[in-house]
C-alpha cells in the first residue's frame, strides 16, 4: 500500500511538473537574401539559439527546448525548406506535428558588409510574434554572426520565465 501510494504521488509530481514546462521549437532562419553562401547559416543560427535557449532553464522548470534534430526531420518528412517562399505558410503544418505552444524563428539579409538578424518568438495559438520578447536589427559582420546569439537570448529568454 505503502509503494502505490509513493507511485501516486511520484505520477502526480511529474505529471504537474510536465504541464508546467512550454515545449518550444527554435525553427531554421530564413536567409533573406536567397545567396547560397549564407544558407549554412540557417541552421547554425537556429541550432545556437535552441542550445543557448535550453541553458536559460536547465532542469527544464518551465521550458523545454524540442531538439534540433527533432525540428529538422519533422521538416524535412514534410519536405519544407526555409528558401521556399511558401515556408512561412507550410512551416505552420511542422509546428502542428511537434505539438508545441510557442516557436522561435527569424530571418537574416546582408546589408553592405554586416548582416541583419531579426529573431521572434510566435504563439502557435495565434500564428502572431510576441509584440515585447523580439530582438530586432542585430547587426554583425558575416565573421562574428555567432557572436549575435547572447543578444538574441537576452531579448526572448525573459518570455520563458515565470
Amino acid at each position: 500500500m505503502k509503494l502505490l501510494f509513493s507511485s501516486i504521488i511520484c505520477y502526480v509530481f511529474f505529471s504537474l511538473n510536465l504541464m508546467a514546462q512550454e515545449r518550444v521549437a527554435v525553427l531554421p532562419f530564413r536567409n533573406m537574401d536567397g545567396l547560397l553562401s549564407l544558407t549554412p547559416l540557417c541552421t547554425q543560427l537556429a541550432d545556437s539559439v535552441a542550445v543557448e535557449l535550453a541553458k536559460t532553464d536547465p532542469q527544464e522548470k518551465f521550458v523545454h527546448v524540442v531538439p534540433s534534430d527533432s525540428v529538422n526531420e519533422v521538416l524535412a518528412s514534410l519536405n519544407l525548406d526555409p528558401q521556399n517562399p511558401q515556408y512561412d505558410s507550410d512551416m505552420w503544418k511542422a509546428v502542428a506535428l511537434l505539438n508545441i505552444k510557442r516557436v522561435v524563428s527569424g530571418g537574416f539579409n546582408l546589408q553592405g558588409d554586416k548582416l541583419l538578424v531579426n529573431a521572434y518568438i510566435y504563439e502557435v495559438s495565434t500564428k502572431l510574434p510576441d509584440p515585447i520578447y523580439q530582438a530586432k536589427n542585430l547587426f554583425k559582420p558575416k565573421e562574428q554572426i555567432m557572436e549575435i546569439i547572447p543578444k538574441i537570448i537576452k531579448k526572448i529568454s525573459p518570455a520563458f520565465v515565470r
